[in-house]
């Protein structure tokens, strides 16, 4: 099987050293995307091994962190074009993002990067049952709607558990195979849980893969429960300002 990384390089005009040692590794396949938002959005709805990040130290390492606050288990490597300052390469160490410093030799590059790479081979140990730490997921509604983020770990045949929180309380969807399976919300369960889940707009969330629900209270398609809430809410809004009118 495959290692999967996603590289973050912003210039779509230089083709750096490490981008082209990735290329000639073994069972090693690279995706490269320019800007972190859509670092995030490919992250959120695809199933990578290893982030990397490259630019000069100071965004790069703002960028890795970033990552790191909305991925709290994926490995992540920043890759720098000059040397990195001492205090920032502790903060990058407490943060456990591996600093690799782009200007030195080939060999010592090949090294580094190969030394990144061999632990996320998938044939380095048997997949246990449950949680999987490296696809565990983080983040704020006020970034991210629940709608977008569970249209595109439904789209990516997830299977786990969503934990959204904010002042109204905690709430929880299970997925299964990219399906919503259960949904609960205090006394609310089902696709009255999702609905009130995709008036949020505020709060935090996370994802536990693995996590499967032996309850289920929705039967219908994601795609039908997307569409029908968003109805709902377009129906409201345009009832709310009627009303102001």
């Amino acid at each position: 099987m495959e290692t999967r990384l996603l590289i973050l390089n912003a210039d779509p005009v230089f083709q750096d050293r490490a981008i082209g040692i990735f290329d000639e590794m073994e069972n090693v396949e690279t995706r490269i995307v320019r800007s972190m938002s859509e670092a995030v959005l490919v992250l959120l709805s695809e199933n990578f091994d290893g982030f990397v990040v490259e630019g000069e130290p100071a965004i790069a390492l703002e960028q890795a962190t970033n990552a790191r606050q909305h991925f709290p288990s994926l490995q992540i490597a920043c890759i720098t074009s000059g040397s990195i300052a001492d205090d920032a390469a502790r903060k990058a160490e407490r943060q456990k993002i591996l600093s690799i410093s782009g200007s030195v030799s080939e060999r010592r590059l090949r090294r580094d990067l190969e030394d990144f790479v061999r632990p996320l081979d998938h044939g380095s140990g048997a997949a246990s049952e449950g949680v999987d730490p490296c696809h565990s997921l983080i983040g704020n509604l006020n970034q991210f709607s629940a709608a977008e983020i569970l249209q595109m770990s439904c789209l990516s045949q997830r299977s786990g558990r969503f934990t959204f929180k904010s002042r109204r309380g905690n709430s929880e969807i299970y997925l299964h195979h990219g399906n919503v399976r259960h949904a609960i919300f205090g006394q609310l369960e089902g696709e009255p849980a999702v609905a009130e889940i995709f008036r949020w707009h505020q709060g935090r969330f996370y994802f536990e893969e693995g996590i499967i629900s032996q309850v289920q209270t929705v039967d219908r398609p994601w795609a039908h429960l997307l569409i029908d809430n968003l109805q709902k809410f377009d129906e409201t809004l345009e009832l709310s300002l009627t009303t102001q009118v």
